[in-house]
């Protein structure tokens, strides 16, 4: 286990004309799980990979423990890296996958029999140890690939979008066992994906990247309490934050009451819109766009005239409203965000900074 140091990483690539990481910053603590999210293209598999050693490093360093790792082979960093399309060997059973990189070692036979043993023991695929690959389900498969980072015993995991190739029931159950065994080993990992739910229910630190950046850094409810920028407002949460423009509401003439005055932009969660419209600051008269019934929620879209895109409301249970039907709702002003001209949360610290609050009354 180690404590994973990156400092002023940059990756360009011959040819290019910009940076794919623009001087990327991040500390991962001995132990933790930290989830790198965000759009594709935004460069968090690159950094996966330079950590790994699968990429150059441009620029900057990567520290694992006490040693910088730049210039060291992936073999040589003591890592194990868990890929989404499993990586294992068709010609060997599962036993034999499992065993390869402790003989690579030179592991002495006794202590390779009991480690593959423990393995198995804690993925329960000790009924498959004698089977080859191509007969196993994936979530087997996903579990066999575990098996072989865990026999290593790295000093950290890491994880290349490793459920992707899942269906959406396995994905689940592959998530929770996952977090259950890093929690288990306490190794440090690093985990890649593109699937928020993942991301969210996954990190102890949540990454988002942007364009090559760290847009933000934290615990997944601290991001999704206090989001720092218009992106990161908008891209965390299923669906994203309602952002409505003040100039919108201006013009329709609607009362803002004590805003600061640099707020360029208001953002309010689907759950903080209301129907009780009692005593509060904002009230907008819309109009029902189209109502998705959920299963356990509704989520009702909302528009006006003037307003430049869509709400969405998120209720509990169903809803029962029908396009064209006006409704009138309220915008309670302790669950309102204000962003700044520049895109900033009114109170934010820099892009790579911890998040901050900022009250909106």
């Amino acid at each position: 286990m180690a404590r994973i140091q990156i400092g002023a990483l940059r990756k360009t690539y011959p040819g290019a004309k910009t940076d794919t990481l623009h001087g990327i910053d991040l500390t991962i603590e001995d132990g933790e799980m930290a989830v790198l999210v965000g759009p594709s293209g935004c460069g968090k598999s690159t950094l996966l990979r330079m950590i790994a050693g699968l990429e150059s490093v441009t620029s900057g360093d990567i520290r694992i423990g006490e040693r910088v790792v730049n210039q060291l082979e992936p073999a040589e960093r003591d890592i194990a890296m868990v890929f989404q399309n499993y990586a294992l060997y068709p010609h060997m059973t599962v036993r034999g996958n499992l065993e390869y990189g402790l003989k690579n070692r030179r592991t002495p036979r006794a202590e390779i029999d009991a480690r593959v043993t423990e393995a198995a023991r804690v993925l329960e695929i000790e009924p498959f140890l004698d089977r080859k690959p191509q007969a196993l389900s994936g979530g087997q498969r996903q579990r066999v690939a575990m098996g072989r980072a865990i026999v290593r015993k790295p000093q950290a995991f890491l994880f290349d979008e490793p459920l992707s190739n899942l269906d959406a029931r396995l994905r689940g159950q592959m998530r929770v066992e996952i977090r259950r065994l890093q929690r288990r080993f306490a190794t440090t990992s690093i985990y890649v994906t593109h699937d928020q739910l993942e991301a969210m229910t996954m990190a102890d630190k949540l990454v988002v990247m942007n364009a090559g950046r760290i847009e933000q850094v934290g615990s997944p409810m601290d991001l999704f309490d206090a989001p720092r920028s218009l992106f990161m407002a908008s891209f965390i949460g299923a669906p994203g934050m309602n952002l409505l423009p003040v100039d919108d509401l201006r013009g329709a003439g609607v009362d803002l009451g004590g805003l600061p005055g640099n707020t360029s932009v208001i953002g309010i969660r689907p759950e903080h819109l209301t129907t009780d419209t009692v005593g509060a600051g904002i009230v907008l008269d819309l109009t029902v766009e189209a109502v998705e019934l959920v299963g356990s929620e509704t989520l009702v879209h909302l528009g006006a005239a003037g307003l430049s895109a869509p709400l969405v409301l998120r209720r509990p249970g169903a809803l029962s409203v029908a396009p064209g039907t006006p409704l009138r709702v309220a915008l309670p002003a302790g669950h309102l965000h204000g962003f700044d001209g520049h895109g900033l949360r009114i109170g934010a610290a820099s892009r790579q900074g911890q998040p901050q609050t900022a009250a909106m009354s």
